[in-house]
């Protein structure tokens, strides 16, 4: 999640954990990192994960990079700010269309990226659907990084 998106609302993250969502990092204005120097790409980083740290009880130790844009500097940060892992993506959902970076449908371990937003009920359902056209089941993220 990306602070400035969420900050206003919180507690409807917070729902969210209670029910078993993990709350993972994705900085803390969604910059372009590749842009940015290493202590203001650790300012994003770990300022995100000192907030989720406050707010939701657990420091994240998953990153996702903003636009998917990053660096050796942006690794280097990541692993400062105590990430485990920076984490890309094999397939986008949103607006109801379902993309793929290479390919035209899921593999075992892809992960998927999606948005909150208000369409984000039609594209869960375009998610299962292929889920389960591509005979695939869905797993959480962090139970599969080591």
């Amino acid at each position: 999640l990306t602070d400035d998106a969420i900050k206003s609302n919180y507690d409807y993250f917070q729902k969210l954990q209670a029910a078993g969502m993990a709350i993972e990092n994705h900085t803390l204005h969604h910059p372009r990192l590749n842009k940015l120097s290493l202590s203001r790409q650790q300012a994003e980083i770990c300022g995100a994960a000192g907030i989720y740290e406050e707010v939701f009880g657990r420091r994240p130790t998953l990153f996702r990079p903003p636009y998917g844009l990053m660096n050796n500097t942006t690794i280097q940060a990541a692993g400062t700010c105590g990430m485990r892992a920076v984490v890309m993506w094999h397939a986008n959902v949103e607006n109801g269309t379902i993309s793929y970076q290479d390919g035209d449908h899921l593999l075992p371990g892809d992960i998927v990226l999606m948005h909150f937003h208000s369409n984000m009920t039609a594209d869960l359902q375009v998610f299962f659907n292929q889920v389960r056209q591509d005979h695939l089941q869905i797993g959480r993220l962090e139970d599969w990084i080591k």
